[in-house]
């Protein structure tokens, strides 16, 4: 018999409630996944927005300004034109550190650097979604 694989459908959005988006450049050094609810920064020199490296001190690049609110998939390096949710509330739960590819590593260091910038990061329950597992 072959292995049963079962994935959970989720619609949800990292957007919450009174979200503000701003058309940008995103840059980036090659090939990439970026999930959904990503955490971006914007790069001191370039003013262009970079993915955001925890505890990073890069142009800038550990201060988080922006989240990628759908996933985008890169072929190689160069710019990206985005559409990056600037202000609002976001679910804790949907926001990840590309680097991690989780929200593990998400404390309150961040979330207060995220709120420095109007973003706020609150835990929500998903009460409803679509039960897959038939």
């Amino acid at each position: 018999m072959p292995n049963i694989t079962i994935q959970d459908i989720n619609v949800g959005s990292a957007a919450k409630r009174d979200d503000e988006y701003k058309d940008d450049l995103l840059t980036l050094a090659g090939a990439d996944v970026l999930l959904p609810g990503t955490i971006l920064a914007r790069d001191s020199v370039s003013n262009k927005l970079v993915l955001f490296v925890k505890g990073g001190a890069t142009n800038g690049n550990g201060i988080p300004k922006a989240i990628l609110t759908y996933g985008v998939t890169t072929t190689g390096a160069g710019d990206v034109k985005i559409r990056a949710l600037v202000k609002g509330t976001v679910s804790l739960a949907r926001i990840v550190i590309d680097a991690d590819g989780t929200n593990v590593n998400i404390d309150n260091a961040v979330i207060d650097q995220l709120r420095d910038y109007g973003i706020y990061a609150e835990a929500y329950k998903q009460f409803g979604g679509y039960d897959t597992h038939d």
